[in-house]
Formats: C-alpha cells, structure tokens, sequence
C-alpha cells in the first residue's frame, strides 16, 4: 500500500516538471531575509579606525534607518527612506564637500583647496606639506562623508595642553591652553603647521576646530553632534508600544491560497476583523494609562507587520481550502506528500494563467494585428434600490452587466440589460461578445481571457458561437485563443472595474429603474470612462442552428474522451472551421488536442441566419411581479409604468441571485 502511495506521489512530481519545467533551486521570488545595508563608500583603513572609535551609531547618512524594526522583512506599507530626504541628502554632500542647494535655495559651491597659496608663517608649512599631499589630505578628509567621523578626525591631529606663558598683564586670561596642529606629510610623519594653514587645507573654519576641541582636555574622545538628537517630550514609552506588539501577535494568522511563493511576507487576519475593530478590542483590554494613540496603534501595525485583513471566505478557493483540511487531517507522511505535490499543480496552473495574461498582454502592445481582451460577468444589480426596509422582503428584478476589458488600452465596453429582456446564460454571453467583436475588434488574432465558469464560458453553445466568428466574413478575426483562469484564482481586470462601480452606487441612493444602473456605470470611472451599451431584445441571438449544424462528440481523434471540466485553453481557427482544438494546460508547450464536430449535412456556418433569442423578450415569474407591485408606493409615479408593463408567466422560476455553476481545474 506505502509502495502505491510513493508511486502516486511521484506520477504527480513528474507531471508537475513535465507541464511546468523543473524548478530552480533558488526562488527568484523568495526574499533572501538579509538584513545586509550597502555602504556608502569603500572603508579606509583611517576610517575604520574612527567608526571603532565612534561606535556602530555614528554611521554615513546612507545608513541611516528608521528608529522602528520591523518584525518582518517587509512591512505592510512603505517604511520611510531618510537618506533620501532633501535635508539628509543636502546635508551629505556638504559632509563631502559637494556643491549642494542651501534651504534658502542659495547654491553653495564646492569645497576645494588652493595649493598655490604660500603660508606666511615662519613654519613654511607649505614647503613641509607639499601640494600633492595636500590634495591627498583634503579628499581623504571629505570622503568621511560624515559629520562626526570628521571631527573625529580633527580631534585625532589637534593636541590641546595647558598654556606655558601668559602675555597679558590681566589677572584672568581668555585662553586657558594651547594647540598644536600637526598633519602626515608624504613620509608619514607627523609635522607640526600652523593654524591658518590646518584650516585652508581642511576647509574648515574657526567655530568648527573650537567646537571641536571644547572640552578635549576633560574628555579624551571626539565630540558627537548631537543636532536632532533629542528625544521628543511626546515621545511614546517602548513599553507601551510592545504592548500593542503583543496583542496584535495574539490573534491567529492565515497565509493566502491564491499564489505559490509572491507575498510570502505577507500573512491574513481573520475576514471579520478590521483597523478599526482591532484598535476598539486593543482599547477595551489595555488600560487607559498604557495605551497609545489611533494613530500610533496604526503606525506600528504598517510599520512593524506585514499583515492584512483577509477576504471574505467565500471568495476563497474551494480545492485550495479541501487542499487544506486534508494535509492537516492526514497523517500518512507519503499521503500528505501527494496532497501536497497536487495543491502545489494547482497553484502552479492558476500561477501559470496570470503569467500567460501578462504575456499576451505584452504581445498585444508590440503586434498590431493582436487584441486581448478580458471578459466577466458583474453580479446581478437589484432594482428598485430604496432606502425602505421592505425592500428586503421582496423580489427585487435584476439588471445584468457583461464588463469587456482590452488589456491593451485599458477601454472598458459595459454590456448592461435586465432579466425582462434575457437571461444571463452562455448565449448571452456570447451575443455581447459577438456585437463587441463586430464593432471593436478589427485585429485577424483575439485572445480572450475568462473564468471557468460551465454554465456562461467554457460549453458548446460558446464553442459554435467562435467557430461562427472565425468563419464568417462579417467578422475581421479569424484566429481566437480562449484562456481560463482557474477558479477561485481569476483576479480578472473586469474585477477592478466592477469595484469602481460598487464603490460610486454608494453616491445613488435610490435607484428606481434598470437604466439608473447606466448613470451609476458610466459615472463610475472618471478617466476614460465605461463605454456602456444597453442591450434590446434584438441583439441576443440564439446558438440552436449553431448545434443543429454540428455532432457534439465527447471523443477526440485520438479516441479520449473530452473532459470539459478540466479544459484551460480552447483554440479556433478560420482554416478548421468545425474543429475544436483545446489543452487541459496553459502552458504554451503542451500539444493541443482536437475533436471534430463536423457531419456529413453540416453547412459552412456561412449560411446559416442566427435567429433572436427571446423575440418578445423574457417574462419574470407572476410571484416577482407581485412583489414589485408591492413597492409601487415607494417608487415615484412617473416610473410606475415600467413595472405595470412587465411580462410575468406562471412557469417561469425565480431567478435567484447564485453561483449554480459548476468550476472546475
């Protein structure tokens, strides 16, 4: 039995490097969890010697980091990068002797040194110090880059003692000491200079050499700077910011389904949660003398985790989440390793749709005779929307909304009708896609993008409708690639565009008519805006001749059966009117398969009229009509007519607003 279980395992390993490839020891993807910080420049023996002396706090400005450390490698958003700030880069450059803007706009030219100038002292120490070791000594002093390793240095070639005579007659004297300035000239040595002479050659002025050299007597190391330094009076108590650490650990973390190895950093909060709860639970349980403010509460939560709030459970995977509940319940080692190499294909496949999109985008953008475009259907929009509690007791009608996105340009065609006029099944579908590719598509190759939905994108009825379109002569395309995310995976463009809907009908309160939905649509995005369309009875056409004109065979020509559940890639062709061609894979290496639904009587599709799907439009069922009846008070009577003039039938179901489909990968 342990033997059969291996082998499985194992058909499962060589099928996911025979689909995908083999996998690279190093995850290109994956954070390598270095904490490694660049340095600004190569260290120097002489600036070595000062960082050892100064301690790990004294670095360059390009190593300053933020005060906080994450916990995690990442945050959940941006951590600000001081070293790019105007002050600290301004700032750096005159560390280094850099020409650089002032904060009143003045610009400061850069430092540099005059090695003609003679000093008239009686030392000559232009004569002890020659121009070319003053040019080493100069560069050697700005590329310290750094206030305090700067002054470390002047403090190492300045000696301070007390004085030895006194030439004032004063009883008390205004200088208690003396100094002696001394630099290395090219042997090495040290030779003793003037002042005038150490100041040109460094650049620096009286203020900095006394600040300096202030209390070196009593304190035998280098001044640090001690501007900005401070620390703030409001500033909150580390104790009280790992409390909140503390807490946020405390509740469980979940690691998305949705991708194999992006956002690894990232983990999930439960769905029910949210900022606003969690400070609420934080305030309840913390103390009034313990806790922080809104606002720190919520700058340790982006700066210090890298968490978020996850979605809601049913946008979640159904195989990824049976995936789950079986690795954990298994305790078979070989089993839950096959568990495991199967979740691992399902990720790889959904991993391998977005890739491909990506891709295809891409193409699009360099061939002209190429559009791809993204297709999906909007969730059903109720009508009439009042702010009246008895709405929620009634049938409301529902107003239905196909989103086309071309990936290239980014325009955005919204197909919009209401179930008084058709339904929401494949034929629908496809006859919005059919006016889209009429009127919009003008390329020889398409490349559409779906979800797997079985009742709306991936049957027969859909299949003819793109044989009929790569066949016909009214219709420009005559190559059509049909890609399927896999389910529970497909963030589709569409889903984007859906949102901004979602998020502009909190600005329409009432909403009395399916055409209000076309206001709120076409309002929804500012720049380029939705193309909305609404659709009549006559665009919706029937696929029922399509069917009639072929064999719906479940074999292919190499006599397996089709699974069409399982099918990621469907291809039709001009050249091969009535032959599908599909893979159960998007991977572009994997060979299609084909079947043939031509028989003997089949006519070129050519030929045949596609005739309308619902002549006189659809009628709902007479419980619907009743209870739109009932909210006739509520609706202002200049619309009352609408839902009078409403067909009803008695055999007509209710049209719930549900996921019947099956999906599958």
């Amino acid at each position: 039995m342990e033997n059969d279980q291996q082998e499985s395992s194992n058909n499962v390993d060589n099928e996911l490097r025979e689909i995908f490839g083999p996998e690279s020891e190093e995850d290109p993807f994956q954070d390598s969890g270095s904490d490694y910080q660049p340095s600004g420049r190569n260290s120097t023996a002489s600036s070595t010697d000062l960082i050892d002396i100064l301690g790990d706090e004294n670095q360059s400005p390009n190593n300053i980091t933020s005060e906080i450390t994450p916990v995690q490698s990442k945050p959940r958003k941006r951590v600000r990068q001081t070293s790019k700030w105007k002050k600290n880069v301004r700032k750096e450059k005159r560390s280094r002797g850099e020409e650089y803007i002032n904060v009143k706009g003045v610009l400061v030219p850069p430092k540099q040194i005059d090695t003609a100038c003679e000093c008239n002292c009686q030392r000559k120490c232009h004569e002890k110090i020659l121009p070319s070791q003053q040019i080493i000594l100069f560069n050697s002093f700005y590329a310290l880059g750094n206030y305090n390793l700067q002054s470390s240095f002047l403090f190492s070639l300045i000696k301070v003692m007390p004085k030895k005579t006194c030439h004032t007659a004063s009883a008390v004297s205004r200088r208690s000491n003396s100094r002696v300035y001394q630099v290395p000239n090219c042997d090495g040595l040290h030779v003793t200079v003037c002042k005038e002479f150490f100041k040109k050659l460094f650049g620096v002025s009286d203020g900095r050499l006394s600040r300096v050299l202030k209390n070196k007597l009593a304190i035998p190391i280098p001044p640090t700077d001690q501007r900005g330094n401070h620390v703030p009076s409001n500033k909150t108590p580390e104790n009280k910011i790992q409390i909140v650490k503390n807490f946020i650990n405390k509740f469980p973390k979940y690691e998305s389904h949705y991708t194999l190895h992006k956002s690894t950093n990232r983990m999930f909060l439960a769905p029910d949660l949210g900022l606003p709860k969690l400070i609420a639970l934080y305030k309840e349980e913390t103390p009034p003398s313990e806790q922080v403010s809104n606002f720190m509460f919520r700058k340790v939560f982006n700066e210090q985790f890298n968490l978020s709030f996850h979605a809601p459970i049913t946008d979640s995977c159904k195989k990824c989440d049976n995936f789950k509940i079986k690795i954990e319940a298994e305790e078979s080692s070989v089993k839950k390793d096959e568990l495991n190499s199967q979740r691992k294909l399902h990720l790889l496949k959904a991993e391998s749709a977005r890739n491909n999109f990506k891709i295809d985008k891409n193409r699009a953008a360099d061939d002209s005779d190429l559009t791809v475009i993204v297709f999906d259907l909007m969730k059903t929009l109720p009508t009439p929307v009042i702010s009246t509690g008895i709405c929620y007791y009634k049938r409301q009608l529902w107003t239905y909304c196909l989103g086309i996105h071309n990936a290239h340009n980014d325009e955005v065609t919204m197909y919009v009708w209401n179930e008084t006029i058709a339904s929401r099944g494949p034929q629908e579908i496809g006859s919005c896609l059919l006016r889209y590719i009429k009127e919009k598509v003008k390329t020889k190759k398409l490349i559409m993008y779906s979800d797997q939905c079985g009742g709306q994108n991936r049957n027969i009825k859909m299949a003819t409708l793109c044989q009929y379109i790569v066949a016909h002569p009214d219709y420009t395309v005559d190559n059509i690639d049909h890609k399927f995310y896999v389910s529970g995976h497909s963030y589709l463009a569409c889903d984007q565009d859906f949102g901004l809907v979602e998020k502009k009908k909190k600005f329409y309160k009432n909403i009395y008519l399916p055409d209000d939905w076309i206001t709120v649509i076409k309002a929804a995005r500012d720049r380029n805006p939705f193309n909305v369309i609404k659709m009549t009875k006559d665009d919706f056409i029937s696929t029922k001749k399509l069917e009639n004109n072929i064999t719906n065979r479940k074999v292919t020509a190499e006599k397996s059966k089709v699974q069409w559940l399982s099918i990621q890639w469907l291809l039709f062709n001009k050249m091969h009117p009535f032959i599908l061609f599909f893979k159960y894979s998007n991977n572009e290496d994997v060979l299609f398969e084909n079947v043939d639904f031509k028989k003997r009587v089949s006519k070129h599709w050519t030929g045949i009229k596609l005739d309308p799907l619902y002549p006189d439009g659809k009628p709902i069922s007479t419980e619907k009509k009743k209870d739109l009846l009932d909210l006739l008070p509520f609706i202002p009577p200049v619309h009352h007519s609408f839902y009078t003039s409403i067909k009803d039938n008695v055999s007509v179901r209710n049209d719930i607003d549900v996921e019947n489909d099956i999906d599958s990968d």
